[in-house]
Order: C-alpha cells, then structure tokens, then sequence
C-alpha cells in the first residue's frame, strides 16, 4: 500500500497536499489564504501570548512551517459545518487504521522541515490498541535514543512513535520521527524553546482563533525583509462572521512601515471581492491585517 502519511508527491504536507494554506501569490489566481483541509488552532491570546506546549513543543525549532488543529473545538462546532466535515473526511479512516477514533483526539499539529513532515496528536488514546494494529500490520519495532520507532509495515503511516508518558503519537518519515525524538532526548532544539524563532514570534502575535498557522517567509507577497507570517481564523464580530488576523514579522519597525503600503496593496488584489480586508496597521516589528468573510461564503472564497 502506497504510504501518503506525511509527504506529497511535491514533498509538501499531506492534508495540505491538496489544498494548502497560502499566505503568498504568485502566478494568476493564487489568494493570499486558502482554506486548510487541517484546521489549525492555538489557543494563544490575541496580542500575543505563550503558545501551549502539548504536541506543539515536539515540533523542532528547524520546522518552517506548522499548523495545530484543536480537534475537540472544531468538531463541537465553532468552525464552519465544511470545514468539520472536510477534517472528518481527511482524517476519519486514517485514524481508524491505528485505532483511533476523532473522538478520542484533543489536539493535531503538522509540521514541516528538512526531514520532512510530521504528524503529533494527542487525546484520550489507547496505546495498547495502537500497538495492536501496528504489529498486525506488519510494522518493525526498534529502539531509538530510548523510545520505540515503528517502521516498514503496510498501513498508510511510514514511521510512528508512542510516546505513552506524553500521551502523543509522532508519525512522520522515518528521518522526521527520529529527528523530533533526538531534539526530545536533548530536551532542546524545539520551536518552544526558542525565543528569538521568527516562526514562533509570529503564530505567538497572531492571537486566538479556530486556525492558527505559520509559515517561514513571504515569498509573492511583494514586500521586503518579512521573516515570518502568522494567521488565525475565529468567529468574527458577529456570529455569522469569520475573522482571520495576519501577523507579518518583518526585520524591523522602520521595514514594517515602509512595507505597510505595498503590502495593503497586495492583499486587495490577492483578496477576492467577498473579503472585507477591515484593518492593516503596523505593530512594532508587525504589519497586522484584519479581515472577515462571511461563514457561508467561506469554501467559496477560500478554495
């Protein structure tokens, strides 16, 4: 059986594979986000704020991309019905094949880096359970740097980790797994622990939401020294609203106003016409735009 865990045929995220969160253009007809088949959230303060730990603090510093996905909160309702729906049908039978259930999960983070990407979740699991259909599956079992890595079976999953004290599962390529449990043995080198990370800075400043994301860089966005872009997605003024506030980190204050204009100029043209862009201002280091959309034109505009 094909292994579609972590890495699309472009090497990018597999939920993402398909319809990937851009926060850059490009050619004709890329806007500026799409919806994410994943739903990301971090529950961080708008303003900024310390980021939970849970998966997220497996996620290694080295990562340049990152999204984590409140499952609880997005299937109880506080995102729109597609996009529950869509993370449903993403991840449902996956899930099953380890024996897990989308009701036993809390929290599901994807990140990307040099070694690939990985998969963190976390929730009421069973791991007694998970063993069982790795083993039945045909899966090697092999210690690294004191934990066990599962690897070479027939499920959709390259390589997996039960980290039953944590209560997570990693699953990833096999240099992806190996590399976020060698920083975890080092108890260094994750997102978390580094303050001065641009990544980190920005899903931090990009405040509360139903979707959280970052991304390493601004490539397309027509606008100099920007190091990182963070974004989150939640209910808007009114219930029928969906909100997204963007957080540009750029090099310095004096490059955040001076790419103010151009940046604002992109988003309208990157925007389509059922996005009200409702705020763009600098913040520091900052350049934070405010938009909302409302939620049952949200698929449409987002595709």
């Amino acid at each position: 059986m094909e292994k579609v865990a972590t890495n699309g045929e472009d090497g990018g995220p597999t939920s993402a594979g398909r319809r990937k969160v851009l926060l850059w253009g490009g050619g004709g007809g890329v806007l500026l986000i799409a919806v994410v088949v994943v739903v990301v959230v971090v529950l961080i303060m708008r303003g900024g704020g310390s980021l939970p730990g849970g998966p997220l603090g497996l996620v290694p510093a080295a990562a340049f991309w990152v999204q984590v996905v409140d499952v609880e909160r997005l299937l109880a309702g506080d995102a729109p019905d597609d996009e529950a729906d869509d993370f449903e049908d993403e991840w449902e039978d996956r899930l099953y094949d380890l024996g897990v259930s989308l009701d036993d999960l809390d929290t599901l983070v994807q990140a990307q880096g040099d070694d690939g990407t990985v998969l963190v979740f976390d929730g009421d699991l069973d791991f007694e359970q998970i063993r069982n259909e790795l083993d039945d599956a045909g899966y090697d079992d092999d210690d690294y740097r004191g934990y066990v890595v599962w690897d070479d079976g027939d499920l959709w999953v390259e390589a997996a980790a039960l980290l039953d004290g944590r209560g997570e599962v990693v699953i990833g390529s096999t240099d992806a797994v190996e590399g976020m449990l060698k920083a975890l043995s080092r108890s260094s080198g994750s997102l978390l622990q580094d303050d001065d990370n641009d990544l980190r800075r920005a899903l931090e400043r990009a405040g509360q939401g139903w979707i959280v994301f970052g991304s390493e860089g601004c490539q397309g966005a027509g606008v100099r020294g920007c190091q990182a872009v963070g974004a989150s997605v939640s209910e808007g003024s009114e219930s029928y609203l969906v909100e997204t506030t963007l957080a540009y980190l750029f090099r310095d204050e004096r490059t955040a106003e001076s790419e103010l204009d151009d940046l604002e100029d992109y988003l309208d043209d990157a925007f389509s016409r059922d996005v009200d862009i409702e705020e763009v201002k600098t913040d520091g280091v900052f350049v934070i735009v405010t938009v909302s959309v409302d939620e049952d034109d949200w698929s449409g505009v987002f595709p």
